[in-house]
């Protein structure tokens, strides 16, 4: 019983690293991509 629990904890945790990861990932390539658009728009 304590084992499927603590499986179970280190699973639900893992899950939450992966998701705070993926976010600051998407966070990161917005904030390049926005740069990108205000480089463009100062050419123009």
């Amino acid at each position: 019983m304590f084992t499927i629990l603590t499986m179970l904890t280190l699973f639900i945790s893992i899950m939450f690293v992966v998701s705070v990861a993926s976010t600051i990932s998407a966070l990161h390539r917005e904030s390049e991509e926005s740069k990108r658009l205000h480089k463009r728009h100062k050419t123009l």
